[in-house]
């Protein structure tokens, strides 16, 4: 019985010991953040809401009439760390990286807000404006205006702004003026174009080729801007200003290309690239080949060039595969029409006929003299044979005479 109870005991002990570290290493992933919340001037700000959330997780506190909090954060851990306050707001929430005993200031502004009318040179509303507003290079809030040419942007940050206002269309317009409780700012913009120069290249040769007799479409977020044929592919196009466009390529026997082209304001060139549609074709040696002997294909694609590893099919089977060149040797195992075809990865031909005869028969299959295999070169009737026997008869007849 003792026996057992000793070994109860170092059970217990060996496990409290395994246990321990790790519950210490617990206690000590969490590291105190000392925030302090103050005004433009420095000024402490008390009863202020802080909220620090990371991945997994957040803690909440309110600071004291010093305008500060502790708040409790995971050792490492990146934190954000945003403040509500009854008079005051932050535009952006601090952030935190790799989180360790430290003290962390969140500077916070009177609240203010602001109305922003956009309108063209005639005085009418301009809706679906881009207004901006930006601080020390970063965008702090952007939105668009409204069917009354008009954009609010809520509670931000009283002070100095950069605002810009821009509409496809029309030439942007940037002030800089300050945000107080109910400002509010107007724009006049004034339409603009500028010269969009299009190229179309082949880039399957290197360098590109000029694409001849391509035509171009653009287009817009509100529908087709136009469509324009190329002369020694290139042509130019006066566009609105500080617009998107979708460029696409038109050519038959090409692939239809798209290109998104951002236009600001100034003249700018564009080349879009496209190549011939994937497309094989196999050419034969000859058309006409005895049962049992053999002919040799040659696999081009769309440039004309010779394709190596394409695979030869027939009846739906691989029967062989080009080589380097583009060239295959097939057998004709039967008599009839025996059809070819070519394919890729990405490209496939149309299918090629070559007619198997069988030895010593004719079309009708009758016997008939053997003769050699008829190639695409060869004259139908005429071989060497009967080219010198004519030759020999002429002779003999003109020494009649």
């Amino acid at each position: 019985m003792q026996r057992v109870f000793r070994l109860l005991f170092l059970v217990s002990v060996v496990g409290w010991l395994c246990i321990a570290p790790a519950g210490a290493a617990t206690t000590g992933s969490q590291v105190t953040l000392t925030v302090s919340v103050v005004d433009q001037g420095d000024v402490a700000v008390g009863g202020a809401d802080i909220t620090a959330s990371w991945d997994g997780g957040e803690a909440t506190a309110t600071t004291a009439s010093n305008g500060r909090a502790f708040v409790d954060v995971p050792a490492g851990a990146d934190v954000t760390v945003d403040v509500e306050h009854e008079d005051f707001v932050r535009n952006e929430p601090v952030e935190v990286e790799d989180a360790a005993e430290q003290d962390v200031t969140v500077r916070v502004a009177l609240k203010g807000n602001s109305i922003v009318t956009v309108e063209g040179t005639d005085g009418e509303p301009l809706a679906d404006a881009t207004v901006q507003f930006r601080q020390d290079g970063r965008t702090v809030l952007e939105g668009e205006t409204n069917g009354s040419g008009v954009f609010e942007t809520g509670v931000v940050e009283q002070g100095n702004y950069d605002v810009h206002a821009v509409k496809p269309g029309y030439l942007r317009e940037t002030a800089r003026y300050r945000v107080g409780l109910d400002t509010e700012q107007s724009f006049e913009l004034e339409r603009g174009s500028v010269y969009l120069d299009v190229t179309v290249v082949d880039d399957h040769f290197d360098p590109p080729r000029a694409l001849e007799e391509a035509r171009v479409r653009l287009s817009d977020s509100e529908g087709e801007y136009g469509t324009f044929r190329l002369t020694g592919g290139s042509s130019s196009h006066s566009v609105d200003v500080n617009n998107r466009y979708t460029l696409t390529v038109l050519k038959d026997g090409y692939v239809q290309e798209t290109t998104t082209v951002a236009v600001r304001e100034s003249d700018r060139a564009v080349e879009a690239a496209t190549q011939r549609l994937p497309n094989l074709t196999v050419e034969r040696q000859n058309s006409r080949v005895v049962v049992g002997e053999e002919t040799r294909l040659t696999v081009v694609n769309a440039y004309g060039e010779p394709v190596e590893g394409a695979e030869i099919r027939h009846q739906g089977e691989t029967v062989a595969e080009t080589d380097a060149g583009g060239e295959a040797v097939v057998t004709i195992e039967a008599a009839g029409a025996q059809e070819f075809s070519a394919v890729t990865g990405d490209a496939d031909s149309a299918p090629i006929t070559i007619e198997g005869i069988t030895p010593g028969a004719d079309d009708d299959g009758q016997p008939e003299e053997p003769g050699p295999t008829e190639t695409e070169a060869d004259l139908p009737g005429f071989g060497p044979a009967a080219a010198v026997l004519g030759v020999l008869g002429a002779v003999l007849l003109a020494s009649r005479r």
